[in-house]
Order: structure tokens, then sequence, then C-alpha cells
């Protein structure tokens, strides 16, 4: 079935409201009754009781005028009210969907987008149809009931008047036509802008340390200007076709108050018309032009908001790349991983090519190799941030596109190579994973990996506040919060991705401890860069390219010739000849992991 696109999509959004806008449509029947009443009122008051000196008539004229006016205005203030809830009912509805679908969205979608792209999608765009439906649908729909009890007022009165004014309305559509077409396009290019410079400020501010160290502040200037410059013109041009089109409805409600008059004038001439009916017809136009020219200042916000739609519905067509497959099973996990031939690339060029790895329940593998060799995309594959093009991932046997994804990664834990943390406090991301953890819990957890020694010189301790990403906190500390996040949500599979930043040795040691207590009994991948963290693991795979080139345990990889003996020799920084004698605190005793690449490798 076609999905709706443009404005009409936030139809979507009625169905929880139904009741609500039944009972506003019957308001607006009401309120239209009652705008159009009170001019037959005055053509009665003024050709029976004025012309005619009725007074009687006329006292029961002004009476029923209030009155209707009265009726009128509760009319009013109700259907003003009801729409504005409904305008924001649907807001709140499509802003929603928007985060939980980009929430759901893989992290190949996030890696092909700009921040800066995203986020103006969730605000100036979101921003943009919430004007329009809060303080717009409320114009629309009152604009647009005035405009119709106008033209059938004015064929009620005399529909030879009616007749007169809608000598214009031919050419009305074709300019209104034109306008729409002109300014779809050009709204839709401010929103283009909007969002380019959107992320132009959000990467600036992201690399300001960078900007600044290397003295690039005049140079993202430029580019900020040059972005800036673009929305300027964008929305100078779409200003220069509201120019055009407000004065050309204003004219053409002058012709068709001249038809009218021209009209009405003869007819009063020749005795076929009362004054009273030129009198409320000609104030029946006014309505009729007044609501044009309401809807006419609207149009260029609809517009808008027409254009921020298309663009928000380009989010939430994306298919998510990684979902649930029709059948798909929760499973309480063992633990025991197994890749099966898998090859997986970004582009045309594959990252992995045809890898097997099998890892008993419990047992810790590394990978080691130099950059872009395929460690991190092998970690990711586990995690199911990515699925194989060929090849299977497999969790006790079990192809791991078959497993409900939310029950599969609530048995996941990711440490992070560089752990983002979130605004809040310490204990705040430490239960990030659990927030039904008490505060005996988190605090149990921080003492087990140390995070309590480097909360010591915070007055307020675990309830200290960070700011976004941890900045104010060393590598080794953000790592060791990392750790004791991953241990409270007590996974079954942990992907540990170490960091590669100098850390200073005291915290070093306690992320060495924590990562004992954290592997102790769990399913462990580790993307190890230290020795001591080699050391632990029950086998050692080398990658290089996507192939596996070694695989084994520490000290046999170490006696033979071959990538990893210069690896370890680099990361001790002496002859590997003096790695064995080496002792290694808290390491873990060796059972068989079988590691093995392709026949073809």
């Amino acid at each position: 079935m076609r999905k709706r696109t443009g404005l009409t999509r936030l139809t979507a959004y009625l169905p929880g409201q139904r009741l609500r806008v039944a009972a506003l449509a019957f308001v607006g029947l009401g309120m239209a009754v009652t705008q159009v009443g009170p001019l037959l009122i005055v053509r009665d008051a003024i050709d029976n009781g004025m012309t005619k000196r009725n007074d009687t008539r006329l006292w029961e004229d002004v009476a029923l005028f209030l009155g209707v006016s009265a009726l009128a205005w509760v009319f009013n203030t109700t259907l003003v009210r009801g729409l504005a809830r409904v305008g924001q009912n649907i807001v709140y509805g499509l802003r929603t969907d928007l985060f939980d679908h980009l929430t759901k969205l893989s992290l190949r979608y996030f890696s092909e987008q700009k921040a800066g792209w995203i986020i103006a999608r969730l605000t100036s765009d979101a921003d943009a149809l919430s004007d329009v439906l809060s303080q717009g649908l409320t114009t629309l729909v009152t604009s647009v009931l005035m405009l119709m009890a106008a033209i059938i007022g004015v064929f009620v009165v005399d529909w030879r008047l009616g007749l007169a004014g809608c000598v214009v309305l031919p050419p009305a559509l074709v300019f209104v036509r034109w306008f729409q077409v002109k300014s779809h396009r050009a709204f839709l290019r401010v929103r283009e802008t909007i969002a380019i410079m959107t992320a132009q400020v959000a990467e600036s501010i992201a690399g300001m340390a960078i900007v600044q160290a290397f003295n690039r502040e005049r140079a993202f200037l430029a580019e900020f200007d040059a972005a800036n410059d673009a929305n300027r013109e964008s929305n100078t041009y779409a200003q220069y076709l509201n120019c055009l089109f407000f004065p050309g409805i204003e004219i053409l409600g002058v012709i068709a108050m001249l038809s009218v008059l021209w009209v009405g004038g003869h007819l009063i001439t020749h005795h076929s018309m009362t004054y009273g009916t030129l009198v409320i017809a000609v104030f029946l136009l006014n309505w009729l032009f007044q609501p044009l020219q309401s809807l006419s200042d609207l149009y260029s916000q609809v517009q808008s908001a027409a254009a921020a739609m298309e663009k928000i519905t380009g989010i939430l067509d994306v298919e998510p790349d990684i979902r649930d497959a029709p059948g798909a099973r929760k499973l309480a996990i063992e633990g025991h991983l197994r890749l099966d031939r898998v090859t997986f690339s970004y582009g045309r060029e594959p990252v992995l090519h045809a890898i097997e790895i099998d890892v008993p329940a419990g047992n810790c593998l590394a990978l080691v190799g130099e950059s872009g060799g395929g460690k991190s995309t092998t970690a990711k594959l586990v995690g199911r941030f990515y699925d194989p093009e060929s090849g299977a991932v497999l969790i006790d046997g079990h192809d791991l596109r078959t497993l409900e994804l939310h029950s599969y990664r609530r048995q996941l834990g990711v440490v992070l190579q560089d752990p983002f943390l979130f605004a809040g406090t310490i204990a705040d991301n430490i239960k990030f994973a659990q927030p039904a953890a008490t505060d005996e819990q988190v605090a149990d957890v921080a003492r087990a990996v140390g995070v309590d020694r480097v909360v010591r010189r915070f007055a307020d301790g675990l309830a200290h506040t960070v700011r976004e990403g941890g900045s104010g906190l060393s590598a080794g500390e953000r790592q060791l919060i990392s750790i004791a996040r991953a241990l409270l949500a007590d996974p079954r599979i942990l992907i540990f991705d170490e960091a590669t930043s100098n850390i200073d040795r005291p915290t070093e040691i306690l992320i060495e401890q924590a990562l004992d207590r954290l592997l102790r009994g769990r399913t462990s991948i580790i993307i190890a860069h230290r020795l001591a963290t080699v050391r632990r693991a029950d086998e050692i795979l080398v990658l290089e390219h996507g192939r596996i080139t070694q695989r084994g345990l520490f000290d046999e990889l170490l006696a033979a010739p071959g990538p990893f003996r210069d690896l370890a020799a680099q990361l001790h920084g002496s002859d590997a000849a003096d790695l064995q004698s080496d002792p290694v605190n808290g390491s873990r005793p060796s059972s068989s992991a079988s590691v093995a690449s392709s026949a073809s490798e």
C-alpha cells in the first residue's frame, strides 16, 4: 500500500482523537451559522426596522443580534481551544514516533548522516509543523468555515450578487496554483539550508578543541558564512514570492467588491433589491476576502511545514536494517558464540573475509591487530549492530537473526573504547542499563570495580554530576564507570573495547582489577591494546585486513615468528624473547577456544 506523503500523513495521528474531532466539527458548524446569522438580522433591522420606522422590530433585532453574537463567541472559543489541543497532540505523536524510529535505525544509517542534519529534523522541522498545527490549524479551520459561510450567505442573500463576486474565481485559482508550486520548492530549499547550517554548527561545536588547536577558526567561519548566506538567499526568495501573492489576492478582492457594488447599484436603481440586501452583501464579501487574506498569510507557513514534513518523512520511511525476523524467539543464552564463515563490508570492499570463530560459553577471546584489521567490525557483528552479508553469527547454535533483538541485547554488555557518559550523576550512568537498580546495588558495583576510589575526590561521591560525554573525567575514569555499568547489567556476553589512550598507572591497575571481576563467568570478546589484557584471554586471534592470520594461546603465539610476536614487542617496548617471563596479575586459567579461518585464506 502506498504511504501517505506531505501533510496528509499527519491524519494518521487523528484516530485516537475521533470523538474530539467530531465534536469540534459540530462546534465549527455552529460557529459558521452564528457568524452569518447576525448579518441576516442586520438586514432585517435595516429593511423592516429602520426603513419602516418600526422601533419594536428594531429592538427585537438588536436583542437577537446580541444573543447570537454571544453564542458565536462561545463556539469560537471552544473551537480554538479544541483545535489547539488536537494540533499539539499531533506534534507530540509525530515527535515521539520520529525519535522512536531513530532509536531503531542501524548504526549504518547514523554513519551515513550528519548529526546536525538529524537534529534539524527533530528541532527546526518539527517546530515548523508545531507552529502550523498550534496556531495555523485554528486559523485554517476558522477561515475555511467563514469562507464557506460567506459564500453560502452571499448566494442566500442574492444569487446575482454571488455570481458577481465569483467573477475573480478562475484567475484566483490559477494564481494560487502557481504560488503553490513555486513556494513549495522555495521552502523545501529553506529547510535544506537550515539542516546544512545546523550540521555545520553541531560539527564545529563537537570539534571546537581541534578547530582552535589548529587555528582554523576563520576557515570554519567562512564555511558557516557560506551556509548562512545560502539560507538568507533561499529565505529572501521565499519572501519575494509572498510579496507577489498577498497583494495579488488583495487586488482580486477589490475587483470582486467593485463588481458587487456595480451590480447591486444597478439592481437598486431598477428597484430589484433593497439597501439592506446590498449592505449585507458587502459585509459578506468582506468576510469572503478576510479569510482569504488570512489563508494567504497562512499559506507560506503551510508550505514551510509541508517542506519540513517531507524531510521528516524521509526519515520515517527509512526501514531499519536490523530488526526482528518474523517469529523471532526469546532465548536465555548460555554464551556459546560462533561465527560461521562471516563476510561483511561497509561498501563495495569486504572488511571481513569468511572468518570462522568458536568461543565456548564463559571463555574469553582477544582480538588483536593493526587498525583497520576488522576487530571492531567483528565485535559489532556479535552485538548485532550489523548483520553479515554471508555466513552467520550463532549464539548457542541459533542464528542471531532468528532471536528477538531486545531480548538478546538485555543479555549483552558493551564497554566501548571511548565510553560515552550521559549528562547526569555518576550513579545514573552506572545504572543506565538497569534503571530499576537500587542505590545499594550501584554502590556495591562501584566498590567491586574501584569506582568508589575515583569518586572520593568529589564531594557528592556517586551523586557527582557529569557533563555530556563525561568531560571532566579522564579516559580511565570513564572506562571504569563503563565497566561498572556493564557489571550491573550482568550480561552473558561481553564486548570490551580497551581504551587506547594513555592512562595513569593507578587507574590502569583499577581497570585491570575491574576487568578480572567483569570477565568472570562470561563469554567475552576483547579488542585488546595491552599485553596484560591479551594474557587474560583463553584464545588470541590476530586479524589483518579482515582475515585471520594467527590464532592460539599467548605463549604459543609469542614463541612463533609472526605478526603477534611483532605486535607484542611493539606493545611491550622490548624484544619478544623477554615477554614470556613477565608476570601477569589476574590472568585467567587457559581453556580451549578454537579459532579457525577458512581454508581459502
